[in-house]
C-alpha cells in the first residue's frame, strides 16, 4: 500500500523528494522536501460534485456563519480594499454568502460561485449566485476586477488549471484573494505530533484539520514558499500576506461536526484549542495563509 500511494513526483514543483507525514482514513499525505506541499495520494482521478452542506443543522451552521465567518469576512474586505475598493467581484465557492454581503455592502459588484445547493438557496438571499463548480462555468475574458478563494484551493485536486481559469477572467489590473491552510501553523503540527507519538491511536484533531470525513477533502496543506510557486505557475505575484486562525472557541458549538462527543470530552477539547490558538497568535504560527496576488501581464507570466 505504502509504494501504491507514494506519488512518483511533487503536483506542483516535480522533485521527487518526497516524505511521507501520515496516513489516515485511507489516503497517505506526503511532504515534498524541495517547495514543503503537503499532498494528497492518491489524488481523485474525477471528483464528481458533491454537497458538504447536506445532512447538517443549517440553522445551526448560520449561528456559526454570524458568530465567526461574518466578522472573518468583514477582516477580508479591508485587507482587500488596500489594492481594490470596488469594481466586479467574483467569490469561488462563496459557501452559504457571508462574504458576499459584506463584499456588497462594502460597494463591490458581487457574484459566487458555491457547488452546494443547500448553500447557494442561503447566499442567493444575500447576491446573486451561480451553482454549479468552476471547471463548468463559463466565464468572461478579462471581466472582473477581484476574485476571491475563501479556504477553497486546497479542496481542489488540480489547482493550476483553476488558478489559470481566474487569471484569464481577471482584468490585467486585476487581482486575486485567497486564504490557505498552512503547514506551518502551530493547530497542525501539534495534531500530527499527537498522531505519530500515540502511533496512530490519537488521530481525531489530525482527521478534522484536513477534513477526511467531508466530500471535499484537504488534498493539499501549503506554507508560503509552496502558495508563492503556484501563484507565479499561474500567472500571479504575491503583493501581500498575513495570518489568522481558523477556529476559535466561542463559536465551536456551532461548528458542524468537530466537537467530540461526551460533556467532559468537549471541555477538554475546547480548553485545549483555546490555548492553542492563543500560543499560536502569540508565536505568529496560525494556521491559516491570506494572501492578496497581482495578475502578472501574461507577455511576462512564467506559464
Amino acid at each position: 500500500m505504502e509504494q501504491y500511494n507514494r506519488p512518483g513526483s511533487c503536483s506542483l514543483c516535480g522533485q521527487e523528494k518526497l516524505k511521507r507525514q501520515f496516513s489516515l482514513a485511507g489516503q497517505g499525505f506526503y511532504r515534498c522536501r524541495n517547495c514543503r506541499l503537503i499532498q494528497m495520494s492518491p489524488l481523485p482521478e474525477s471528483l464528481k460534485p458533491g454537497d458538504d452542506y447536506s445532512g447538517y443543522d443549517l440553522n445551526k451552521q448560520q449561528r456559526f456563519a454570524r458568530a465567526f465567518l461574518v466578522p472573518q469576512s468583514l477582516r477580508a474586505v479591508r485587507f482587500i480594499q488596500r489594492f481594490k475598493t470596488e469594481g466586479k467581484l467574483l467569490d469561488v465557492g462563496c459557501g452559504t454568502g457571508e462574504f458576499l454581503e459584506a463584499a456588497r455592502t462594502a460597494g463591490f459588484a458581487a457574484t459566487g460561485i458555491e457547488p452546494s445547493k443547500a448553500a447557494c438557496k442561503i447566499a442567493r438571499q444575500k447576491a446573486g449566485v451561480i451553482c454549479g463548480e468552476l471547471k463548468d462555468i463559463i466565464l468572461g475574458e478579462s471581466y472582473f476586477d477581484v476574485v476571491t478563494l475563501w479556504s477553497v484551493l486546497e479542496h481542489v485536486p488540480d489547482p493550476l488549471p483553476a488558478l489559470k481559469k481566474i487569471y484569464s477572467t481577471l482584468k490585467p489590473d486585476g487581482i486575486l484573494a485567497l486564504r490557505v491552510p498552512t503547514s506551518r501553523g502551530l493547530l497542525p503540527s501539534l495534531a500530527l505530533r499527537l498522531h505519530k507519538i500515540s502511533a496512530g491511536k490519537i488521530s481525531y484533531p489530525l482527521k478534522v484539520i484536513y477534513q477526511l470525513d467531508w466530500h471535499y477533502k484537504h488534498f493539499y496543506f501549503y506554507n508560503r514558499k509552496s502558495i508563492r510557486l503556484l501563484l507565479e505557475k499561474s500567472g500571479f505575484e504575491l503583493a501581500a500576506s498575513k495570518r489568522e486562525n481558523s477556529f476559535d472557541t466561542r463559536s465551536l458549538d456551532d461548528r458542524m461536526d468537530y466537537l467530540p462527543k461526551g460533556r467532559i470530552r468537549q471541555v477538554a477539547f475546547k480548553t485545549a484549542l483555546f490555548l492553542i490558538l492563543r500560543l499560536s497568535s502569540l508565536l505568529r504560527r496560525q494556521d491559516e495563509l491570506v494572501l492578496v496576488a497581482r495578475k502578472i501581464p501574461a507577455q511576462t507570466a512564467s506559464f
